[in-house]
């Protein structure tokens, strides 16, 4: 984290709030007949797109970017709050280039090699221990397995060590109006990320986090943070920057709210067998019961319990220095796709998971 800079959610009554309160809003409202008597009417309505009534300039950001007009309707976002906080913005370069070099377009071998390395098996051992007592009562209360949450944990944040170090408040206003791929998604995070930032008192202007707009030890995205994380010690805050416990706890939630199962597999590494080139460009990004997969010809591996006929499984191909490796992916697995949609990423986190519990 850059030392420099506030970080997020700082006790309440040391950071003011951006948003104001609603007299300010009336005392601002009331400079404005003197600003234009002062200045004059052709001042005031400078610059194209503006109406009489408005901040010089607030139209305009209105006019380069409509797809906020909605905030305004319907959110209580005012022009003078926007303009404020992004009139003026820049694009971020960085972002841009990292979101097209992406790691998780890296071959498997490669990509779990940055990700899962000794130094990060020990320190999630240690981690394990030491959140021992915190990590029973997530892991009984929402029925997710202790080693799960300390995995993702250590992947996103290097168990809270490394939170980001970009502006997050940018970096969604960078992909919202500059990035075309998932613009509609980034937008919508963008004015999460401002609701977020009201009702928790933030200073949108501080905040850090990863080059895609996540942040805190989880790598949560806003929208995903409003609707998920959770006050697990009871202290009135969700705190997912400076607190361990609503961390990991907000992580078990997530995993049970997209329907984690308990004790059910996650992923089985098939034998070689003909037709499994020909079913993966058939049935990519397809779920089927395994007895539609059986019915295609599919063997299952002998020494690993079979599943249901019902059991909806996918087949994905993951990258080997030996060449590709073909899987079957059960519920618990694609749950994992929720929180990062790679399939590299999710087989990271079982194997690290898998470490963990050997470790323990």
């Amino acid at each position: 984290m850059d030392q420099n800079e506030p970080d997020i959610a700082q006790e309440q009554g040391m950071m003011t709030p951006f948003f104001p309160d609603r007299r300010a809003c009336l005392r601002w409202l009331v400079q404005i007949p003197v600003i234009v008597g002062l200045y004059g009417p052709t001042m005031a309505l400078a610059k194209p797109g503006n109406k009489p009534g408005n901040k010089p300039g607030a139209a305009t950001l209105l006019e380069r970017h409509p797809w906020m007009q909605p905030w305004i309707e319907q959110d209580g976002m005012t022009l003078v709050q926007l303009q404020n906080l992004l009139g003026a913005m820049e694009p971020d370069p960085r972002v841009m280039a990292l979101m097209d070099h992406q790691t998780e377009a890296k071959p498997y071998f490669e990509y779990r090699a940055l990700l899962l390395n000794q130094r990060r098996i020990q320190d999630g051992r240690r981690m394990m221990k030491k959140h021992h007592a915190v990590l029973a009562r997530v892991a009984e209360f929402y029925q997710v397995p202790a080693e799960f949450v300390v995995a993702l944990w250590g992947i996103e944040s290097d168990f809270g060590q490394d939170k980001g170090h970009f502006n997050v408040l940018r970096t969604l206003f960078t992909l919202s109006a500059h990035y075309s791929r998932r613009i509609d998604f980034f937008r919508n995070e963008l004015r999460e990320f401002l609701l977020l930032c009201k009702e928790e008192q933030w200073d949108p202007r501080l905040i850090k986090g990863s080059y895609a707009g996540a942040f805190g030890q989880v790598q949560m995205m806003p929208s995903t943070f409003r609707r998920i994380a959770v006050d697990f010690n009871l202290d009135g805050k969700r705190d997912v920057v400076h607190d361990v416990t609503d961390s990991l706890a907000s992580i078990a939630a997530f995993l049970r709210a997209y329907g984690w199962c308990v004790d059910a597999p996650l992923i089985v590494a098939l034998s070689w067998q003909p037709g499994l080139a020909e079913w993966f460009a058939a049935y990519q990004k397809i779920n089927k019961p395994w007895r539609e997969w059986r019915a295609l010809g599919m063997s299952w591996p002998p020494d690993t319990k079979e599943p249901d006929l019902d059991a909806s499984l996918a087949l994905i191909i993951l990258e080997e220095r030996q060449g590709p490796r073909y899987y079957m992916t059960f519920k618990n697995f694609r749950v994992i796709t929720q929180w990062n949609r790679s399939n590299r990423f999710a087989k990271v986190v079982q194997e690290f998971a898998l470490d963990l519990r050997r470790l323990e």
